[in-house]
């Protein structure tokens, strides 16, 4: 009698086993990874056992998008580096002609605006100290500093 028991839970543990779900996920250094738990972002790949009725092929089709779909995200989280690098890229570049200009508009004695007829008019004092300050924060909003 204890035999049968022992066999039937073995059995029972066995089937327990083969019908369990397999998850399937890119941890964040790039490696694919395999498990019985579910894991954020993480794809189904697998529920049940093969059986006789299924159609062939079932489980690779789905092994199949599931490698797409993480391709995708892959692809998706480069672009959305490359966005971020570009973003960065095009903020130093602004920082830059920001922090040069406000340099030399500190820099100088005297400012002016160059008028349609290409004459040289030179502004007040107050002027010139309301231009800086529109360049400072300018700067700063650039630079984040």
């Amino acid at each position: 009698m204890f035999r049968i028991l022992a066999i039937a839970a073995a059995l029972i543990g066995a089937m327990s086993a083969a019908h369990a779900d397999v998850y399937r996920w890119i941890d964040p250094e790039g490696h694919v990874q395999y498990s019985d738990r579910w894991v954020p972002g993480s794809v189904l790949v697998k529920t049940t056992r093969s059986s006789p009725n299924r159609a062939p092929g079932t489980d690779q089709e789905k092994l199949a998008a599931s490698e797409r779909n993480i391709a995708e995200q892959q692809q998706q989280r480069a672009a959305e580096q490359k966005v971020r690098e570009d973003v960065a890229k095009s903020r130093a570049e602004q920082c830059k002609k920001l922090t040069a200009e406000y340099e030399q508009a500190v820099q100088s004695r005297r400012l002016y605006r160059t008028l349609p007829n290409g004459e040289r008019e030179y502004v007040s004092d107050a002027e010139a100290d309301a231009y800086r300050v529109r360049l400072l924060t300018a700067r700063k909003e650039a630079c984040g500093n």
